[in-house]
Order: structure tokens, then C-alpha cells, then sequence
């Protein structure tokens, strides 16, 4: 019999179960693999070694074993730990909520190398409390056009005509936009601003460097928030349960302590 093969990924944790009392089935996205889950025993354990590294959102280097069912993580080093993003509660709900959208829309075993590389530069950024709006929603847009579910931006789905520089309106059923004439038969079409509409060409051409560079409005924030949403749910078909945490966070301005934060992390962790 040949010995089990060994290996190592580099890669950030978007979740975990417990099983039992004193292990983890721990949810990696790595750079070169995608989305993996692996075991790692005795993490529940106080003074662990690999507790902290396998902890939601850290980033490490991982040492695995291959095995016929789960691997196993037999090592792990910590190449980031994000530990000032942890400590602010906003900041870190922002982080698990890029997780769950991570796991939600990726499939074990396909690679995402340049969502990897951005979810690194963004999480890094939420550390340095950079504006979180457009970080979140960069993050979503080039999430769909990552995962083959980019929005079709440039003439009206419907009956192929050139978009008009004015409000048009975006339809999730079709994937993309409208234009007026058509939206007023097209029963999911929701309206959105020239505004709306120049911002969304703009991230999905550009690179993060240049996004953060955009300040929006309340009102183009919320109207971005709510078509990205909509696109989400239509492609994942399936609710984010972060997200609703990030609205009442958001709605009620919360100020909470850095171990109220971990309670929320190890309560809101993608599974």
C-alpha cells in the first residue's frame, strides 16, 4: 500500500462545523484548488495549534494528508490572521459575508484564482477600514462575472437596441438590462439609474485599485445594494444569512466589544 499523499494549499477559511467535542470539518478557498473542506482534529481544543489558524477568514498555509473521504490537516501557519478586522464587528461581518458569498456560489474543486487574489486584497482592505460599501459591492459584482454569471450591460436584452444614456432597467430572469420601452413588459424589471449603471460597466472593467476610488451616494449605495442582492439570490438561489445580519448591524449603528464579535463570528460562519 502507498503511503497517503501530502501537500500543501494555501488558503482562507470560510467555514467550519464542529464534530464532536473536540474537531473541525474545515472549509478552505484556495488559491490553486477552490473551495475544499478537510478535517482538523483537536482544534476545538484550548491551546491547539491549529485553532487560530482555522479560525473564520484567517489565512494560512495548510499541511494535508490525502485520505478516501476528508483530508486532514496535519499542520497549518498562519499567514494572516486579520486580527484587527476581527476585533471591529462591522468590519468582520463584512468579511464573513464575503465568505458565505465565496462558499454559496463556488463548487468544491474549481479553481477561482482571481476571486482568491481578491478576496485577500479586500479582506486586507476592510482591515485598513477602507469604504466598505464599495469594497462589498466590487466584491459582488466581480464575484458574478468570476463565477460565469456577468451582467449584460451594454444594449437592452430584450429587443437588442443600444442602451440610452438615461434610466434603463435591470432584470434578473435575463441576466442584465433593459431598456425603458421593453421594461415596461418585462415583469421583473427594476429600474436603474445612468449612475447605477456607469458604476457597474465601470467595476466590471477595472481593477479594485481604481474602484475604491468611486464615492457613492446613500442613494446610488442603496440602489447598487439592491440590484447586486437580486442578481445574487437569482444566481445562488438560496438566502445569505449574513446579509441579514449586516442590515440590522447597519439599521441599528451597533458598537459591541471585540468578544461579542467572536461570538458573532462562531455564530455566522458559512457551513
Amino acid at each position: 500500500m502507498s503511503a497517503p499523499r501530502q501537500y500543501q494549499v494555501d488558503a482562507v477559511v470560510i467555514g467550519y462545523v464542529v464534530v464532536g467535542e473536540k474537531d473541525k470539518i474545515v472549509t478552505l478557498f484556495t488559491r490553486d484548488n477552490g473551495k475544499m473542506r478537510a478535517v482538523a482534529r483537536g482544534a476545538v481544543r484550548p491551546g491547539s495549534s491549529l485553532g487560530p489558524c482555522v479560525e473564520p477568514l484567517s489565512h494560512g498555509r495548510f499541511y494535508c494528508v490525502q485520505r478516501r473521504s476528508l483530508d486532514l490537516i496535519t499542520q497549518a501557519v498562519s499567514l494572516s490572521s486579520y486580527g484587527s478586522l476581527k476585533s471591529d464587528l462591522w468590519r468582520m461581518s463584512c468579511g464573513l459575508y464575503l465568505a458565505e458569498l465565496v462558499d454559496l456560489a463556488t463548487a468544491e474543486g474549481v479553481a477561482h484564482v482571481a476571486l482568491y487574489e481578491l478576496m485577500l486584497d479586500v479582506l486586507g482592505r476592510l482591515e485598513r477600514s477602507e469604504y466598505s460599501d464599495v469594497l462589498l459591492r466590487y466584491f459582488e459584482v466581480r464575484l458574478l462575472d468570476e463565477t460565469g454569471f456577468r451582467p449584460s450591460l451594454q444594449r437592452c436584452l430584450d429587443c437588442g437596441a443600444r442602451l440610452r444614456p438615461e434610466d434603463n432597467a435591470l432584470s434578473v430572469a435575463l441576466g442584465g438590462v433593459v431598456c425603458p420601452e421593453c421594461a415596461a413588459h418585462t415583469p421583473d424589471a427594476h429600474t436603474l439609474s445612468l449612475n447605477a449603471l456607469k458604476v457597474l460597466r465601470l467595476w466590471l472593467s477595472c481593477p479594485l485599485d481604481v474602484a475604491v476610488r468611486v464615492r457613492m451616494s446613500e442613494l446610488l449605495s442603496s440602489e447598487l445594494d439592491a440590484h447586486l442582492y437580486r442578481l445574487l439570490l437569482g444566481v445562488l438561489q438560496k438566502e445569505i444569512k449574513s446579509r441579514a445580519w449586516l442590515s440590522r448591524l447597519r439599521q441599528e449603528n451597533l458598537l459591541t466589544s471585540s468578544a461579542e464579535a467572536s461570538t458573532i463570528a462562531s455564530r455566522l460562519e458559512p457551513l
